[in-house]
């Protein structure tokens, strides 16, 4: 059965898809969250994080008196104390000190959300707390078999047309053309399916050449013939891992394995917290050549970042006017309509749970 959409529709904008709360997200970089307290907002909802001896702690990011935003209060050992009233709470959440008042009311407490560290990554689980079960988490186990490097930065737009841009790699070679595309990246078109309920993408490159983040970190001459493997998987709501392979075709023997791999949390409908994280897995990866790679993928990010937001505006636009966005899909997009359909089915899935 053909997932494109059928000719002359219009595939309705992904802005209103509903924030999959029960899941778990990366709140944060485990090298972001220390002592000091740092504010966020995921899904909408203003969180507070900071680390303890026994570990990062996540509470909703408002006072129970007044809502003033603890994150712009003061930490005292391990507790915070409001920066308006003085009013000190606990990791727990629960209010423990009022300045003002003996006793202290039973309904002074803010929420606590769920936290695992896994991967050198905080992970936060956003809907019921008797449902985080950590087994939940994305299997990332393949960054133990390479040297890693991450980075976390903002990105003002949906979250859904990050995770699209992802699983489309057909924009690389305009896009990302002075850094890694080549052509077969845009002509290519992947095989796509679910497996095990994640979104699946596979395709092979043969006889293509090498661009120059590839020349740059793995050595290749620039231009010389390689071939190029990749599998996406995408684990809704917010986990895309791309398996890559480059072999020299002049020389066999210089096989390169790495891995992209992007961890998208909604902030709201506008913004999104994108933290990506390269894994490169071939033997005697050194520091300097780990650097690099950090560098342009960074580099990568940041021509992404001007895109998406471009794509934004124009939405919110077509929007503001009632004027039905042009889009239509062609067989390149069959893995961002998959996604779509996955998440739609978690969405529906909570939805009924709830009601």
């Amino acid at each position: 059965m053909s997932i494109l959409a059928p000719a002359g529709t219009v595939p309705s904008i992904p802005n209103s898809t509903e924030f999959v709360r029960n899941a778990w997200y990366v709140a944060a970089p485990s090298k972001d969250i220390g002592e000091n307290l740092v504010g966020r907002r995921i899904l909408d909802e203003p969180i507070v994080l900071y680390r303890t001896d026994s570990g990062p702690v996540a509470l909703f990011d408002a006072c129970a008196h007044r809502r003033f935003p603890l994150s712009r209060s003061l930490r005292v050992g391990d507790k915070i104390r409001c920066a308006y009233h003085g009013w000190e709470y606990d990791v727990s959440g629960a209010c423990t000190h009022i300045p003002s008042a003996d006793r202290i009311p039973k309904t002074a407490v803010v929420k606590k959300y769920p936290l695992v560290e896994r991967y050198d990554m905080i992970w936060i689980w956003m809907g019921r707390p008797d449902e985080a079960d950590p087994t939940l988490i994305p299997d990332c186990s393949h960054f133990h078999s390479g040297r890693t490097t991450l980075e976390q930065i903002n990105i003002g737009c949906h979250y859904q047309l990050l995770i699209e841009n992802l699983l489309d790699f057909s924009h690389v070679p305009y896009v990302h053309h002075d850094q890694q595309g080549h052509s077969k990246l845009a002509n290519v078109v992947p095989k796509a399916g679910v497996e095990d309920g994640a979104v699946v993408l596979t395709r092979s490159m043969p006889d293509t050449v090498v661009p120059p983040l590839w020349h740059n970190v793995m050595g290749l001459p620039l231009g010389s013939p390689m071939n190029h493997d990749q599998r996406f998987v995408y684990r809704a709501p917010g986990v895309v891992c791309v398996h890559q392979v480059i072999s020299s075709i002049e020389h066999p023997e210089q096989r390169f394995s790495f891995s992209t791999n992007h961890f998208v949390t909604p902030d709201g409908l506008d913004k999104t917290h994108y933290t990506w994280v390269i894994c490169l897995s071939w033997e005697s990866v050194s520091d300097q050549v780990l650097r690099t790679m950090h560098v342009g993928a960074a580099d990568v990010a940041s021509q992404d970042v001007v895109a998406l937001e471009l794509q934004q505006k124009n939405l919110q636009h077509l929007r503001a006017y009632q004027v039905p966005s042009p889009a239509i899909s062609v067989p390149f997009d069959s893995g961002a309509l998959l996604s779509r359909q996955v998440l739609k089915k978690l969405a529906d899935v909570q939805v009924s749970a709830e009601g």
